[in-house]
């Protein structure tokens, strides 16, 4: 009896072993895709600017004009572009986004 029972054991384990290493463990899973994934984001226009120590949001807006959006709305965007600066001041060498127009253009970011 116990060598029938090792006997089916031995035997199940060997079967799961040749399902798992024949078909996979993750069977639908697709990894030679032709394209990478692509997902489409809407973001505004916008540059990159180094602040220097003692900048403030109205000292670079006054740098990077843009006299077609007003300042309620180019604020709103800039802390979408930049949400941690909601609860901080701007450090001297940090990279900052900065809107230059309402317009919204759609590129596609690889995730």
């Amino acid at each position: 009896m116990r060598l029938l029972i090792t006997a089916l054991a031995v035997f199940a384990i060997i079967h799961m072993l040749r399902l798992d290493l024949t078909q996979g463990t993750i069977q639908l899973a697709d990894f030679a895709s032709a394209e990478p994934a692509c997902q489409e984001v809407d973001k505004p226009v916008s540059i990159v600017a180094t602040a220097v120590t003692g900048d403030t949001i109205e000292s670079l807006f006054a740098l990077y004009p843009d006299p077609s959006i007003p300042f309620i709305d180019r604020l709103t965007l800039f802390y979408n572009l930049n949400p941690h600066l909601q609860l901080q001041d701007i450090v001297g060498g940090e990279q900052i986004e900065i809107p230059l127009s309402s317009e919204t253009v759609t590129f596609c970011s690889k995730q």
